[in-house]
């Protein structure tokens, strides 16, 4: 455009303009070229120089996609992100882009906001109008109306120029309100850029910036995401395609397709790895077959030239030798990466092509640039794939952060009452006891580990505060429910170990609370030195010190037993109830580790209750229960403590985020029986079964369990 006005008006030709705009709208890159002759060789002035200009040609070159940037776009879309383009060139190679990488429609025109030159001294607003911007109806005027935009958003898409957009604000001030209906912005300045996404930031949305370039660094800096591109990749990641049966097979969803597209690319790269590894052996049992030969050739050489060849000599030849071998391996290794190393795309099969490549430079120079330096992220591969990334381990970490509050937030109330309760009883949690609940707990909260987002981005954003409705009243309910179960559990306890109570009246034997309550201050008496051990002190050795813990005198009782067994059940229920799991990561169902430590749970305290070990009991500081009816009041509070703070959570989800409910309900009506529920009942049969062989007692079934085991896995 600005060459135009430069060129002397009859060396233009007529032309010009219809030229320009076919390339552009091919999606090229289009310079115009223009000269001046010079009668004399003097210092000009600039004005002189850049007027009446002779028009000389134009040059247009053109600029590949990636090849998975139209996937990831839809990706993004279908999971309910606004996509938009923010770029330096033209509007209509802007637009021919953004179409063929689906950031606006194919089907939809695209309506363009131009404004008035600007006029010297005029004090006047410049006029802004709408204007088709391709197509059979380009350059149709339509009336720039803040009112009606959003009837005109319903048939056409929006872009815009920077020069355009300042004289809109200054016409509309409001017109930023609208920014985000825009799917390009065209000729932008790096302030500009920078300018746009501020804008949207006060509107309260939350932007993700792709850049690759220096003019791109005040925008991924302002941006609440950058993602930096790296540069000089050349051609690669251009010409990957998927079969076409597999694509037919995807149901049309972009990033069902793009995951395929993703396994792919995993495949190639381990293939062309393996050959290079293979070469690269082959190479290296080559170049030692001829170690020895080079190891002569050297010592003659040095023997002809009438140097020594003694044993330092061959030391110093053989170091020479080892250096020509490595550098014969790097050379090697180049040959390689310029042959094999892109993996994006196909190798040629014209060989006139594959030399092409190869000379073009093979394995791309990339380095960091300024985009990288302002970014928080840089993608490493030529794609921008890693934005769909982005989002889905930034909804898995947002999730684990209100997942840990959660459960920190409920384990302290729990913890607060359950020693406060013993406490106030005389009695004191079993070191034995903590070590074995802290495995299980361990074990529960290790699952955290594998909450690894899932291959599908859902169209709902998660919960992002704690102070959030449905998870602050979850909250308060669950304590509620918690506690309930430990004041009943504890209330229970205290009934049966009473004096007269009916469990005693029925033949039941264990101690009382004051008898606890007294071997307790006994015990602590004797720590402190008042009383004498009844075995005297000895110099402990290291083991022996180690394990005084373990040996520390423990009178065994139903307060602590019930209590400890009630605490170590509501502490994975904590973290099973508030794990988020689907549609954002895997969920229980996938989570093994975790589904397993609730298995696992719930089978210990049934097994413990029941005392199908009784050796493991004692070992464990856990007193007997009077009855049947006893254990099953006891199995009643573990499964509610689990059960009903579920389903209270689920509730306040339903009611306070009706949209995050709905998105959970389509994510569970997903789940298969063959492929989801059927592992996990292989996998808690597998557990029973274990316990069956521990409470049998029998070594032989345990060796023969293992070895059978060992079988099915090799087979």
């Amino acid at each position: 455009e600005i060459i135009k006005t430069l060129v002397k008006p009859s060396a233009l030709p007529s032309w010009y303009e219809d030229c320009y705009i076919s390339m552009a709208e091919e999606g090229m890159r289009v310079l115009a070229l223009a000269y001046k002759p010079l009668e004399t060789s003097g210092q000009i002035s600039r004005e002189f120089a850049e007027k009446d200009l002779q028009f000389a040609g134009f040059i247009a070159f053109s600029c590949k996609s990636r090849s998975d940037t139209k996937l990831v776009i839809q990706t993004l879309k279908e999971s309910n992100h606004h996509v938009a383009m923010v770029t330096g060139d033209g509007p209509l190679t802007a637009l021919h882009v953004a179409k063929e990488v689906a950031i606006c429609p194919d089907e939809r025109e695209c309506l363009l906001l131009k404004a008035s030159d600007l006029v010297e001294g005029s004090t006047e607003p410049r006029k802004v109008e709408w204007v088709v911007a391709a197509g059979k109806n380009r350059g149709k005027p339509f009336k720039f109306d803040l009112t009606t935009m959003a009837e005109l958003a319903k048939t056409y898409e929006f872009m815009t120029t920077e020069d355009a957009l300042l004289a809109a604000v200054e016409q509309e001030p409001k017109f930023w309100d609208h920014a985000d209906t825009f799917v390009v912005f065209a000729r932008m300045s790096p302030q500009g850029k920078a300018t746009v996404i501020r804008e949207l930031q006060k509107d309260n949305k939350h932007i993700l910036m792709c850049g690759d370039g220096g003019n791109d660094v005040g925008a991924l800096k302002q941006a609440d995401v950058g993602l930096a591109l790296l540069g000089g990749y050349g051609n690669m990641n251009t010409s990957q395609e998927l079969p076409q049966d597999t694509q037919d097979q995807l149901n049309d969803s972009a990033e069902e397709v793009l995951n395929e597209a993703v396994k792919l690319l995993d495949k190639r790269v381990k293939a062309v790895n393996t050959e290079k590894q293979q070469l690269m052996k082959t190479r290296q049992k080559e170049l030692i077959a001829q170690q020895q030969e080079w190891l002569k050739q050297v010592l003659a050489e040095r023997e002809a030239r009438g140097e020594p060849v003694g044993v330092m000599a061959q030391v110093s030849a053989l170091k020479e030798v080892t250096q020509r071998m490595q550098k014969e391996l790097r050379e090697y290794a180049q040959e390689l990466n310029i042959k094999h190393g892109n993996a994006f795309d196909k190798k040629p099969e014209d060989p006139m092509e594959a030399l092409m490549d190869s000379d073009a430079g093979g394995v791309p120079m990339v380095r960091p640039g300024d985009a990288s330096i302002a970014a928080p992220f840089t993608s490493r591969s030529p794609s921008i794939k890693n934005s769909i990334d982005l989002v889905r381990q930034g909804r898995c970490t947002l999730l684990s952060s209100l997942q840990q509050m959660q459960v920190m937030m409920l384990n302290c109330i729990i913890s607060a009452y359950t020693l406060s309760a013993i406490s106030l009883e005389g009695s004191r949690s079993s070191e034995r006891q903590m070590m074995g609940s802290s495995w299980l707990i361990m074990i529960a909260s290790l699952a955290f580990s594998y909450a690894t987002p899932i291959q599908k981005t859902c169209r709902v954003r998660p919960l992002q505060s704690v102070f959030h409705k449905a998870i602050f009243v979850s909250l308060l309910g669950q304590a509620a429910i918690h506690l309930f179960c430990m004041v009943y559990a504890v209330n229970m306890a205290r009934e049966t170990m009473a004096e007269g109570s009916a469990a005693r009246l029925a033949g039941w034997v264990g101690p009382t609370l004051q008898e606890v309550s007294d071997f307790h201050k006994k015990q602590d008496l004797i720590r402190k030195g008042v009383l004498e051990k009844e075995v005297p002190d000895e110099e402990l050795d290291w083991m022996a010190a180690s394990l005084e813990m373990w040996t520390r005198p423990f009178l065994p009782n139903v307060m602590n037993t019930v209590v400890y067994l009630v605490e170590t059940s509501q502490t994975v229920a904590v973290i099973v109830v508030n794990y988020k799991g689907q549609p954002w990561m895997k969920g229980v169902m996938e989570n093994r580790p975790l589904f397993f430590s609730v298995v696992i749970m719930i089978g210990s305290i049934a097994f413990l209750s029941w005392e199908v070990m009784p050796q493991l009991n004692d070992m464990m500081h856990l007193s007997a229960f009077p009855d049947d009816s006893f254990r099953w009041q006891v199995m009643t509070l573990v499964m509610l403590s689990l059960v009903g703070t579920f389903i209270w959570d689920r509730i306040c989800v339903a009611i306070f985020a009706p949209e995050i409910f709905g998105a959970m309900l389509d994510a569970a009506k997903a789940t298969t029986f063959k492929n989801d529920v059927l592992p996990m009942i292989k996998g808690a049969g597998l557990v029973t079964a274990i316990f069956c062989l521990i409470a049998s007692g029998n070594p032989i079934m345990w060796f023969g369990a293992y070895q059978l085991y060992r079988w099915q896995k090799t087979e």
